[in-house]
């Protein structure tokens, strides 16, 4: 049940991402005022960090998933209601509001479920499957602008795919099984030193990621010249790379440590970021994009599992500090990007990215330890085997 429930967040996220290009013509807007929409969806993440602890401490996760994804379906709602800029940024906060209570919700419930190292696989697993039901969104989104029905259905299947798990998992999962029962997450207390290091490169990391899903089209569009609809489609590569990734990393990141995991993939997605950037052949860049995507894979789920492996055993109040963390970056990072799109375009403003994977990689290096009672060789299990298709 919670594999699916991160999932519809995963297609929502990768739908969302395109579709802010395409609205901005409709609305008539700047790059940096349609940038708006990913820091409102940031806004509602960071709101997730204040209010989630007290939130799931009172009502317990079980309950709190599902008006979590309810929350995000009438934030779905009111973005694909109207043109009015203002209104479609407020959809994109209460979306990303319940979408990122989702995501929390889920990765503390995973590790507590799951014992040890097994809790970091199932994390993984299941933004495995998101990211590969992501991979349709992009093509759903693409294939309905180009049959003339707009992009919003594409959109608003995350709305039907959430009605359809509540009428299946509604009664039939009891709270005990996201750890209710047990409250085993202290809910207070101080989180180490190292954990705001490891939060740091979780930051990063989501920088990348949503400057990369939210503004690659763009560059598509305008640098390689393709239409709305096959260039919204750059994001199924980025996609498409970052399913193959969690599909494939099991026993090659066996025994190798969660930071020499993250260099790894850091380099991995400058290469393909050069790739893309460098490309005027559609081809050539869809490949960079895939590539870019193999990097992406396993940034964040290392990331989060890493950040969890440093809190001192407070997993929720780890993931709402994540929360809000990461919603500064979501309100930044593609915000600023589209700010200095509009004074040189789109496809110079994109060098932010590789600067992004710089200081992550920084943030990694400069970390001195492992998490407390976590070996080098715990870790990598997070990335592992992958029973699906997400982020």
């Amino acid at each position: 049940m919670v594999y699916l429930q991160l999932a519809t967040f995963g297609y929502f996220l990768y739908a969302f991402t395109p579709s802010i290009t395409l609205l901005r013509d409709e609305e008539r807007t700047s790059k940096a005022i349609s940038a708006l929409h990913g820091t409102g969806f940031a806004v509602g993440a960071i709101a997730v960090g204040l209010l989630a602890p007290r939130l799931v401490g009172r009502f317990g996760r079980g309950r709190m998933m599902w008006a979590a994804l309810a929350t995000m379906c009438v934030g779905i709602g009111i973005f694909v209601s109207c043109e009015i800029v203002a209104i479609t940024i407020l959809g994109s906060i209460v979306a990303g509001f319940g979408g990122t209570m989702v995501v929390n919700i889920s990765s503390a419930a995973l590790t507590s479920h799951h014992a040890g190292t097994a809790g970091g696989t199932a994390v993984t697993e299941a933004n495995g499957l998101g990211s590969g039901l992501g991979i349709v969104a992009p093509l759903l989104v693409g294939g309905s602008v180009a049959i003339g029905l707009t992009w919003r259905p594409g959109v608003l299947v995350a709305v039907a795919i959430s009605v359809v798990l509540a009428v299946v998992f509604g009664r039939s999962v009891p709270g005990h099984a996201l750890g209710d029962a047990a409250r085993a997450q202290r809910l207070g207390g101080r989180l180490p030193r190292e954990y705001w290091r490891a939060a740091g490169v979780l930051v990063k990391t989501t920088a990348i990621e949503f400057s990369m899903t939210i503004w690659s089209s763009d560059v598509l569009r305008y640098h390689g010249g393709l239409s709305k609809g096959v260039a919204a489609l750059g994001v199924t590569a980025i996609v498409a790379g970052m399913t193959t990734g969690r599909l494939t990393t099991q026993r090659l990141t066996l025994g190798r440590s969660a930071d020499a995991l993250l260099l790894t993939v850091f380099g991995i997605t400058l290469m393909g970021f050069a790739l893309f950037w460098l490309s005027t052949i559609a081809v050539v860049a869809f490949a960079g994009l895939f590539v870019t995507g193999l990097g992406l894979s396993l940034h964040f789920p290392l990331a989060i599992t890493r950040a969890i492996g440093f809190s001192d055993g407070h997993a929720d109040l780890a993931t709402s500090y994540g929360s809000l963390g990461t919603g500064l970056a979501i309100a930044v990072a593609p915000f600023g990007l589209g700010a200095l799109a509009d004074h040189v375009g789109s496809h110079t403003a994109m060098l932010l990215v590789p600067l992004f994977v710089v200081i992550a990689a920084i943030g990694v290096v400069t970390t001195k330890r492992q998490p407390d009672g976590v070996r080098p060789q715990d870790v990598p299990v997070a990335v592992g085997d992958i029973a699906g298709a997400a982020d």
